[in-house]
């Protein structure tokens, strides 16, 4: 065990991980400010959010279109260009940690790479981006910026004059462009559609399997920064949840549904707590367990967008991405809690969340206002999060003592 401890701070002191942890200080401030806007604008400025619908905000708050507009704006120029900052930042960083110097310019050159992939043409001369790799693309945005970053310092030894940056900005581009030309060409011949599951979607099947595999997937995908099948919020409009909510307004009651094994009923309900990985269950562990005091501040800095299932600051601020140590818990523990809630559904102790939530509900709540304010599903929710608290306080300890032996054998 203690072997093993040491590999895992030996890997931490790695060049590649440093650029990781400085990409992530760097990003977390933005990704703070744009989660923040994010629930600002859609559950509490959007008439169909958590908070407006409880307290009329739009009926009553001034400028109420103009701060969701505002919020919008935040939103889109920095969560939702978190790929962007993720290929300045490893960019310039990795120049920093290989190469041992600061280079400003190296940060932009890899953000105009990542420009260069994401940059789709359109009629008329308009400019336009792949929306997916500018939110959801942090991890390819990331592999821009160390590409990038490593070429540069690949003639660390040499004489850098005019001649030799051109030629490094030359293949930089040469490749970015390549790189765009084969996506371009992939979508025309549709062999992209198989990354189709790696977007937001929802599932109206009823198998029980399935759904715990696609909640894991969901998951895993979210701990690499790409948006999971079921990343985005319930919408209740899929046929499985449309044929669940007729059968509850005609028996008067959510129990007996057709579909009780749904991304609905089992992975909103129960496993999306503060956002993906259940969240909020490892932001009260960090509060009861952890020393750190970094670790303290990120949690209560991110607080505000988790409780209405925001989880993306937390993703970097600890970090939660690309971190092997948080990689079982973030997996396994919404898996946990989906099978919990499928046996209950599966003896007739719970009836399935139906009816439709406001946008931004938070997590414990879904299932109780999805049922018309079942108790057993809000005691159930009330004691997954314990049970979660107590599986992540384990990993927490982990990752601690990690970096304490990452600290003494600097």
């Amino acid at each position: 065990m203690n072997r093993l401890l040491m590999l895992t701070a030996s890997a931490y002191r790695s060049k590649a991980v440093q650029v990781m942890q400085q990409t992530f200080q760097l990003l977390f401030p933005v990704i703070l400010l744009g989660s923040s806007a994010e629930v600002l604008k859609f559950v509490f400025l959007t008439a169909s959010g958590y908070v407006a619908t409880i307290f009329n905000v739009t009926h009553w708050l001034p400028f109420d279109r103009e701060l969701s507009v505002l919020m919008g704006t935040i939103y889109h120029c920095t969560l939702g260009m978190a790929g962007l900052y993720g290929a300045y930042g490893v960019s310039y960083f990795t120049v920093k940690v290989y190469r041992r110097q600061s280079s400003p310019s190296a940060g932009l050159i890899g953000l105009l790479a990542f420009l260069m992939i994401a940059f789709q043409p359109r009629g008329g001369g308009r400019i336009a981006f792949n929306p997916s790799l500018m939110t959801e693309g942090l991890l390819v945005g990331m592999l821009v910026g160390y590409v990038c970053g490593r070429i540069l310092c690949a003639f660390k030894n040499r004489r850098t004059d005019l001649w030799e940056t051109m030629w490094r900005l030359t293949l930089i581009f040469a490749l970015a462009v390549s790189v765009n030309l084969l996506i371009s060409e992939l979508r025309r011949a549709g062999s992209l559609s198989v990354l189709a599951i790696s977007g937001p979607t929802s599932t109206s099947g009823d198998s029980l399997s399935f759904v715990l595999m696609m909640g894991a997937l969901t998951e895993l995908l979210s701990w690499i920064g790409i948006g999971g099948p079921f990343t985005a919020s319930p919408t209740f409009t899929d046929p499985a949840s449309i044929a669940n909510l007729n059968h509850a307004l005609k028996a008067g009651s959510p129990w007996n549904v057709p579909h009780p094994y749904t991304d609905t009923t089992l992975f909103h309900s129960f496993a999306n707590f503060g956002g993906n990985g259940v969240m909020l269950a490892l932001m009260i562990a960090i509060l009861i367990f952890s020393k750190r005091a970094n670790s303290r501040t990120v949690t209560k800095w991110s607080i505000f967008p988790a409780l209405f299932n925001s989880h993306y600051a937390m993703m970097v601020g600890i970090p939660v991405l690309f971190n092997p140590i948080f990689l079982l818990p973030f997996t396994l523990v919404p898996v946990i809690n989906m099978t919990i809630a499928a046996m209950l559904l599966a003896l007739h102790w719970l009836p399935a969340a139906v009816y439709p939530v406001p946008a931004g509900t938070p997590g414990p709540l879904i299932a109780f206002l999805g049922t018309n304010g079942n108790w057993i599903s809000l005691l159930l929710g009330i004691g997954l999060i314990a049970l979660d608290v107590l599986m992540y306080a384990p990993f927490i300890k982990l990752a601690e003592s990690v970096q304490k032996s990452a600290g003494e054998l600097k």
